[in-house]
């Protein structure tokens, strides 16, 4: 993960695209993209519940369903690929362009400051598993290309390698090519995913045990995230919007994600995920944060803007982040543990994130005015 968790979102669904697409209109009284925060609190909620080892949750009637922390985890790139999407997207309908300093200005506010903080408590608990060798690894994002050894409390650095991985790739892929050019290479990057598993299970044998972790081999959910946010910005959507947003549409895709993913997962693991369940996954993802966006007056928009789930995704990237430190081998007594993620969490948005973003928020135009190349006196003139 960090499927992107941000901040963002405010003030990001007020103006209509201008190449025929549609507005994302945030319910009234709300200033994020409808039902998002929502998706965000069952995601982390499905990683927590996975992560954590218990006997009492095993014997839970149908705890696999909700036990997924994989999926969960692919939420989280789906909802990631489509917010970053749609914001590059609504910038370049603003101004004509996507200002790069800007996008890395505010993801190095978004992220960094928390997953540091983080990073530093860890390196004051001494934990003997955690070497010198990991941190620079987990720091570096480069934890899902590394050969480190198994360390439970920092082993979801991989998800956050694989999002600020795409963080510096995605905005120049949109630069450089455009939003249909970038439609279609988020489709291919979709479809090739299953033989990119596939030709790297063979081609590269010592790699097999990253294949779920590596950028290029799981980035279909977030891609199908941007294609989401690419395809309604074009008018591609006005002849697919009712077609995709059609109730039996997310039923089919709930079906698919909570009954027949779950067994296929359980019954062929590794042989089902790797080549197809990934990007299977990541469409029927896609198909339900379709329909709970635009149609969050639906019975299931309403249940995921309910404001504790709101708040509960508001905080999740911290939730992700601290639920480490208190469930696999380290899990205690339930639901102690989940209490303390949660007052981490909460201390971690109240006193590095916020004031992170007010932060992010002073500093953001003369940061970019100090980078923007000075005039020359002929340049002036002319």
């Amino acid at each position: 993960m960090r499927a992107d968790l941000t901040n963002d979102t405010v003030n990001a669904v007020d103006a209509p695209a201008s190449r025929g697409g549609v507005a994302i209109a945030p319910p009234e009284g709300k200033r994020a993209i409808p039902s998002l925060d929502g998706l965000r609190a069952f995601s982390v909620l499905a990683v927590i519940l996975g992560h954590t080892q218990s006997a009492a949750l095993d014997r839970v009637p149908f705890n696999a369903v909700v036990r997924k922390g994989e999926l969960g985890v692919n939420v989280f790139f789906v909802i990631s690929g489509f917010l970053i999407t749609h914001l590059l997207v609504k910038e370049l309908n603003r101004s004509g362009k996507i200002s790069l300093k800007r996008f890395y200005f505010r993801r190095s506010f978004r992220i960094f400051p928390p997953f540091y903080a983080f990073l530093l408590i860890v390196i004051l608990m001494h934990l003997p598993d955690v070497t010198s060798a990991l941190l620079f690894d987990a720091a570096s994002y480069t934890w899902n290309y590394t050969a480190n050894a198994a360390c439970w409390i920092l082993g979801h650095c991989w998800s956050l390698a694989v999002e600020e991985q795409f963080y510096m790739l995605w905005p120049l892929c949109m630069v450089f090519f455009g939003r249909v050019k970038s439609l279609w290479i988020a489709i291919g990057v979709v479809l090739l995913s299953p033989f990119v598993r596939v030709a790297s299970y063979y081609a590269f044998p010592s790699t097999r045990t990253h294949l779920p972790i590596m950028t290029h081999t799981h980035m279909d959910p977030i891609m199908a995230g941007c294609a989401l946010a690419l395809m309604i910005d074009l008018k591609l959507w006005e002849g697919l919007r009712n077609k995709l947003m059609h109730p039996l549409s997310v039923a089919a895709s709930l079906i698919f994600l909570l009954g027949v993913d779950t067994y296929a997962s359980k019954r062929y693991e590794g042989a089902y995920l790797l080549t197809a369940g990934f990007s299977l996954d990541s469409l029927a993802i896609a198909s339900v944060l379709l329909f709970v966006v635009f149609r969050h007056h639906s019975w299931l928009g309403r249940l995921l803007n309910i404001a504790p789930l709101r708040h509960l995704g508001m905080i999740s990237y911290s939730l992700y982040l601290w639920q480490q430190v208190f469930t696999g081998p380290r899990t205690h007594s339930i639901p102690i543990n989940w209490l303390w993620i949660l007052i981490c969490a909460e201390l971690s948005y109240l006193l590095i994130e916020r004031p992170s973003f007010w932060l992010r928020d002073r500093t953001e135009k003369k940061f970019t005015s100090w980078l923007r190349p000075r005039r020359s006196a002929t340049d002036a003139a002319a």
